[in-house]
């Protein structure tokens, strides 16, 4: 199997600057994704529309994003992901002001259509050049460019509500942020210098739409998993403290804040804790310490036990995203665009799908039991985890680096 790794030879300084050039694309998606949030009360507010009408018009973001994985990762792999992920992440920034225009619910959800066909395919291209500047720079460095997503995410969300509070028009607001972030990416052109994102073969022809790969079904169902529990936290953990523990509405924001920041923290510590553990025995032990916390705290109905659960299961999946892309862009077949853009797809759609199963299942029975769902997803994780280390060489290209462990390199070529 052909490497999808740049060949080596790029000097000290150009990895250096290719590294600093796509965590700034971290940074920029996360802003400018948060940014967007934060403002969605500014823009329903004179459209008029009520809960259902905005959740159809927030629909099309969800399903431009599914549209647009496939083809991007059949980009990627023919283009190359330097040239792919310059030209998505420049609509990124140019569409992010659109659905703020939107006159109504309609035209708002085309908006967020296009503006979310142009966030996932920034998503899986940038996704595929860190990990060519990964394999780069010869350790890991996906978890860390995760956690700067995150960190921009906090900082537009931050932004967003002080220009909220000043009553600056979502327009205005969204309008700089995106000049900010086509600001961003032309800067971080000038530093993808050398090899970085070039056009690499693969053993098979890339599809246009981005099929899970047999191989990859283990990394698949991980990170659904994954996903799954982050869209049930995002969207029910407030809703549990304060229906639930009878909590105050303030308290009960501090359920998905503590999630949010322990995830974030630990995509920050995960690549040196991937040096120090391995990938493969810390996701277990984060994941079974999180199936017992959460057992507590669904027994308990304690607010003290509940908000450490909830800091655990953040720090349980923080790393699984950028550790399944990476693995996924150097096992798949069809070349790293392609194994990422289908490890989106599932993750995506178990973001989607976790709250409203949680809903339903709330609605048949309890949301306490309905989150016991967090428990079981928790533990597949962890049952699953070794699908993280290396598949085994095959004959077509053995070389040492197809013998490590993720464990002991996770950075390899295959």
């Amino acid at each position: 199997m052909q490497s999808t790794a740049i060949l080596p030879g790029a000097p000290l300084p150009d990895v250096a600057r290719a590294r600093v050039a796509v965590a700034l694309l971290f940074l920029a998606n996360g802003m400018g994704f948060a940014s967007w949030v934060s403002r969605i009360p500014a823009v329903r507010a004179p459209l008029g529309l009520s809960e259902g009408e905005l959740g159809s018009a927030l629909l099309g973001m969800a399903i431009g994003a599914l549209f647009a994985f496939g083809p991007t990762g059949h980009g990627v792999q023919r283009w190359g992901a330097r040239r792919v992920t310059l030209g998505v992440s420049l609509a990124y920034g140019a569409l992010l002001v659109l659905p703020t225009l939107a006159p109504n619910g309609w035209l708002l959800g085309l908006a967020l259509a296009l503006f979310g066909a142009a966030n996932g395919a920034m998503d899986v291209a940038m996704n595929a050049l860190a990990v060519e500047v990964e394999q780069r720079v010869g350790r890991p460095i996906m978890s860390s460019l995760h956690g700067l997503w995150s960190a921009g995410g906090l900082a537009g969300a931050l932004l967003g509500g002080l220009l909220a509070h000043r009553e600056v028009a979502p327009s205005w607001h969204l309008a700089g942020i995106g000049l900010a972030a086509v600001g961003a990416v032309l800067l971080a052109r000038g530093w993808l210098v050398g090899h970085v994102g070039e056009v690499h073969a693969a053993e098979e022809e890339a599809p246009r739409w981005a099929r899970p790969e047999a191989a990859l079904a283990g990394l698949g169902a991980i990170i659904f998993a994954a996903f799954l529990i982050e869209g049930a936290m995002a969207d029910w953990s407030a809703v549990y403290l304060n229906g639930a523990l009878g909590t105050t509405q303030a308290e009960a924001a501090l359920g998905y804040s503590v999630f949010a920041m322990a995830m974030m923290g630990m995509r920050f510590a995960g690549d040196r804790l991937v040096l120090q553990w391995g990938a493969v025995p810390m996701l277990r032990m984060l994941n079974a310490l999180a199936v017992v916390a959460l057992v507590a705290a669904l027994v308990s109905g304690s607010l003290a036990v509940t908000l450490p659960a909830f800091a655990l299961t953040g720090m349980a999946i923080g790393t699984v995203a950028p550790l399944v892309f990476s693995a996924a862009a150097q096992r798949s077949r069809r070349g790293a665009g392609q194994g990422i853009a289908a490890m989106a797809t599932l993750g995506y759609g178990g973001f989607l799908i976790g709250p409203p199963v949680i809903g339903w299942l709330a609605q048949a029975t309890s949301l306490q039991v309905a989150l016991g769902v967090l428990v079981l997803l928790a533990g597949v994780i962890a049952a699953l985890a070794g699908h993280l280390a290396p598949a085994a060489p095959t004959a077509a290209a053995p070389t040492p680096a197809d013998a490590a462990s993720v464990d002991q390199a996770p950075v390899q070529r295959l």
